[in-house]
């Protein structure tokens, strides 16, 4: 093992160094490194890590427990080579080879054995399974882990079980296929393909009669637990059992390593090798299903062509799907023609060989479950793209109309990847370039959901083969059909089988078998769709006593129609079946239901909520679950509340109809304010040294979220800003100005730090227009602020100069020093990105007196630095050094390391060009240390390579040399442009 310890997750969990356990002993140590080593070298919030240890219900107190428990942890660490638990703003991260944890390497083994033939996949799988010493996360505390992801790795080994155990009889090896799914089959009795293997493993072993046997009692279980007959599969392998000629006893197959750790196999006597053996029912099934086995996208994954936008070495693998269906059922046509796509013949035309991305295009009215079907074949296929799934939401068709922008969606894609934000280009054009390298010789399945129109969809395709775009969309998008080649699926409704195999899947066989004419009735009313259908039998389900013929006739009597599809479309029903699950509702669910639809969307947490209803947040989370256990919402993250568009309509109709515009205006308000309160209230921590707007006290009944601290106030803007922007948008749109500029102006410092300057323009484009119709001159300066911000940063220099000009003069014109010296500090910096040094020290200086006229002694703090730096820009080193130390008290003062920080490095540069080495690395060094100390990655890396440029300047040759080591390697884990200067000057150091 590599440096002799490992780190386990697959049974107890902990650090081993051969059979000695190293820790942690307690079990809410062992929750927090099992989060932790789920994704090594990746930051983990202290949310997620507080919701392992207590699940949806923490104590007040367990953010600083899980501090306590990570100072804990970090002791454990400290003597292990190559291991590294360090903190930044925004959570966690252990860096540790993925090799070592045994989690990681048994999902490394097991997608290098479906890469190879039978033989050495079998031992692969065999050396995977032996990794396992039990249930996955066995001694983890609470249930949260276990149920949620320990559920799904002991999905992972039963497949991989399965799997070798298939490989077993391919080969001959009867008996060893019987050891390893016997006790799977006596832990699972329903799994189809467990209990199929076995009867396969059993018959060829000679016992037909205990094959047979399983088949009865596996048949009389789904019976009396689930209502059902076994599937189609389970039932052609048993009528091939009874009808083949019993096979005498099978010999032994030669010798097996181990399949499970609970039941292992003992070697066998060496025989000649099993002549070949057909496949199994199971597998032929398969095989029929899609004419032939499915392969790649592309018959070669090409190699990566040179990329344009230089994205990083190393991406992550998005896995961004949705969950899938439990109960899906019937479209086997469709997924047969979705199967095709990834056939060889159809990715050539005539003898050429595929030079573009696959597309498939699924389009059909709302409500047919156009999503359902993507999502579901998507995981069908998603191991097929090893190298991650996209998925994004494009809101092509909504009451909101607020259609997602493709540069929103790129923008999506790149964080998916985790690019960072400096790597990030200004325009989207540049911006799209570099998604579509980052897909340049990978293979990735894109699901591009609800989508309006083709030029929505261009920016997000591929531009090389080996990548596979599905689509969905109520429109045919017939353009991407010509000029594409896309695929159209067309979507329609279920036919009568269909619809029935629906009802029977969700309801059982012997219920819907006892009432076959109130089922044919549902059906006819239902009109085959299958969102109709499904909450009808969610209804029914929920209501066991009640007959199918009661709830037939109860859609006879509310039939209906949703404006949105009228004209005979079979979803003019559905208002109808909304209906049920409304009514079933107490008075407040019912109304925050109803007033979701006057909520901005696309999601919703338990604070918002609400305050669109003017109710304690603890009773608005219960009416939030009441509401999705009643499928009328749906919880898309932890915390997060979504209605899919039907529903929506649906919501808002019946807003229109028992809410007066008053209380709807009234929800509104507060659902604005809400916004708006947060989100300052979230800026004074994420930017304390910025002056705050000056709000009017919100309306009763809204609450708002504290912030402790950076980290929480940047996950809050990183979740919610789609949220915001949507909601500054229907400010602007519903009359209520004064928001429109103010959320604008909350949300100008993270679009700005974190690189969305395309928003930054758009927010700030509504917002002074909104100034504008109300002659607000305040909102207008700080629109012309945020504009100006965004074309700075776009390197627009001209339209930046003009807009930062006009808010100066406004700011002026309404006696906001404050104001002035912010616009001062932008003009600073458009002067050093244009060399202008001279100028960039102006307004510097100007910024310095302004914050000096208003006694705010953060900003002048931060000015002195400015200034100190913008004199080390025209050469007057000592200048710097004069205000730089300066700043750096009023900083320590103020106990702001990030101010502090800065301070610091502007020294370490000066005494650099100085000549006075020594100093500078003293200065360098504690601009580096504090950096660290807040998770500021990108700056503490900067500096440290010029800690060691002073190094070797000092004459430190083997110092400089291991610094610029560390800073080359904290930049290539960023992607950093800086990395490859760097790594030239190490290979000039010799």
């Amino acid at each position: 093992m590599h440096h002799g310890t490992e780190f386990r997750l697959l049974g107890p969990v902990g650090i081993w160094r051969g059979e000695l356990g190293l820790g942690p002993t307690a079990a809410q140590q062992r929750s927090v490194l099992a989060m932790l080593l789920l994704e090594p070298g990746r930051v983990v919030p202290v949310d997620r890590l507080v919701m392992a240890v207590w699940g949806e219900d923490p104590p007040g107190s367990a953010r600083n427990a899980v501090q306590v428990q990570i100072s804990k942890l970090r002791r454990i660490l400290a003597p292990l080579p190559d291991t590294e638990l360090t903190t930044s703003a925004q959570g966690y991260c252990l860096a540790v080879d993925h090799v070592r944890v045994d989690l990681h390497r048994f999902r490394e083994l097991v997608r290098e054995a479906r890469t190879v033939g039978d033989g050495p996949a079998g031992e692969l799988l065999r050396a995977a399974l032996q990794l396992w010493r039990g249930p996955a996360l066995a001694d983890v505390t609470g249930g949260w882990l276990t149920e949620t992801v320990g559920a799904g790795l002991e999905e992972e080994r039963r497949a991989a079980m399965e799997e070798c155990a298939a490989i077993d009889l391919r080969s001959g090896r009867h008996q060893e296929a019987v050891a390893v799914l016997s006790p799977l089959v006596a832990e699972h009795p329903l799994r189809e393909r467990s209990v199929g293997l076995l009867m396969e493993a059993l018959n060829r072993s000679g016992r037909r009669a205990d094959a047979l046997a399983l088949f009865r009692g596996t048949r009389q279980r789904y019976v009396d637990e689930l209502g059902i007959e076994p599937g189609d599969d389970l039932q052609r392998l048993h009528r091939r059992v009874l009808d083949a000629p019993a096979a005498p006893p099978a010999q032994a197959a030669p010798p097996a390593q181990a399949a499970s750790p609970e039941q292992p196999v003992q070697p066998a006597s060496p025989v000649p090798p099993a002549p070949p053996v057909p496949p199994t029912i199971l597998e032929q099934a398969d095989a029929d299903r899609l004419a032939s086995a499915p392969e790649d996208p592309s018959p070669a994954r090409p190699q990566p062509s040179p990329q344009p936008s230089s994205p990083p070495a190393e991406v992550a693998v998005p896995q961004q799907l949705p969950a899938d269906v439990v109960h899906f059922t019937g479209r086997e046509r469709e997924l047969a023609g979705l199967d095709a796509l990834l056939r060889p013949a159809l990715g050539a035309r005539d003898g050429q060989a595929r030079t573009a991305a696959l597309i498939s295009v699924i389009a059909g009215s709302g409500g047919l479950g156009k999503t359902t079907l993507a999502v579901h074949w998507a995981h069908r296929v998603r191991d097929r793209f090893p190298d991650g799934q996209l998925y994004v939401n494009l809101r092509g068709f909504g009451p909101t109309g607020s259609a997602m922008t493709p540069s929103e969606a790129v923008r999506g894609f790149l964080d998916a990847f985790q690019v960072p934000a400096h790597r990030i280009p200004a325009t989207v054009e540049a911006q799209t370039a570099l998604y579509r390298s980052l897909l340049t010789g990978r293979r990735v399945l894109i699901l591009l959901d609800n989508a309006r129109d083709a030029d929505q969809v261009r920016p997000l395709l591929p531009g090389s083969p080996g990548c596979l775009v599905l689509l969905t969309s109520r429109n045919e998008l017939t353009g991407l059909v010509v000029a594409e080649q896309a695929q159209p699926l067309p979507l329609d409704l279920l036919d009568r089988a269909e619809a029935r195999g629906l009802l029977a899947r969700r309801l059982g066989a012997e219920r819907v078998a006892a009432e076959p004419d109130a089922v044919e009735d549902v059906i006819t009313v239902c009109a085959g769709l299958p969102l109709a259908l499904a909450i009808v039998a969610a209804r029914a389900a929920t209501h066991p006593r009640f007959s199918l013929a009661a709830l037939a006739r109860e859609l006879h009597d509310a039939r209906g129609s949703l404006d949105a599809f009228d004209g005979g479309d079979a979803t003019t029903d559905v208002r109808a079946v909304f209906s049920w699950s409304y009514h079933t509702l107490g008075t407040d669910a019912a109304r925050l239901f109803r007033l979701l639809g006057v909520h901005p969307g696309p999601d919703i947490s338990a604070v918002a909520a609400a305050s669109l209803v003017a109710l304690p947040v603890p009773q608005a989370r219960r009416l939030l679950i009441q509401l999705t256990r009643a499928h009328l919402l749906t919880e898309r993250s932890p915390g997060q509340y979504a209605l899919h568009d039907l529903l929506r309509a649906y919501a808002t109709e019946l807003a229109e109809a028992y809410d007066s515009e008053a209380d709807r205006r009234a929800a509104l308000h507060r659902t604005l304010d809400h916004y708006l309160h947060t989100a300052v209230a979230a800026g004074r921590v994420f930017t304390p040294q910025r002056t705050p707007l000056t709000l009017p006290a919100a309306q009763p009944g809204v609450s708002t979220e504290p912030f402790a601290d950076y980290g929480e106030a940047l996950t809050w803007f990183t979740v919610g800003h789609p949220v915001l922007v949507a909601a500054q948008q229907q400010a602007a749109e519903s009359g209520f100005e004064p928001h429109a500029w103010q959320l604008a102006w909350s949300l100008a410092e993270f679009l700005d730090q974190l690189g969305h300057w395309h928003d930054q323009g758009v927010v700030h484009t509504v917002a002074l227009d909104a100034a504008q119709r109300t002659d607000n001159l305040t909102g207008q300066a700080h629109a012309h602020h945020g504009l100006g911000l965004a074309d700075l940063r776009m390197a627009r220099y001209d339209r930046a100069r003009d807009h930062l000009m006009c808010a100066l003069d406004l700011h002026g014109r309404t006696d906001n020093a404050a104001g002035q010296a912010l616009i001062h500090v932008a003009l600073n910096l458009a002067g050093e990105r244009q060399g202008r040094h001279e100028e960039g020290l102006y307004h510097a200086q100007r910024t310095l007196e302004l914050y000096r006229e208003v006694g705010q002694r953060s900003g002048e703090a931060y000015a002195l630095n400015n200034v100190g730096w913008a004199y080390a820009m025209v050469g007057q080193y000592q200048q710097t050094l004069i205000h730089c130390e300066k700043a750096l008290r009023m900083l320590r003062e103020a106990h702001d390391g990030r101010g502090a920080s800065a301070a610091w490095d502007s020294l370490g540069y000066a005494h650099h060009r100085l000549g006075d080495h020594e100093q500078a690395i003293v200065c360098f060094r504690n601009a580096v240390e504090l950096r660290r100390e807040r998770g500021e990655r990108v700056r503490a890396a900067e500096t440290t390579y010029r800690l060691g440029s002073a190094q070797l300047a000092a004459g430190d040759v083997p110092g400089a040399r291991d610094t610029w080591q560390e800073a080359l390697t904290m930049f290539d884990a960023l992607g950093h442009p800086d990395a490859d200067r760097v790594r030239e000057e190490l290979g000039r150091l010799g």
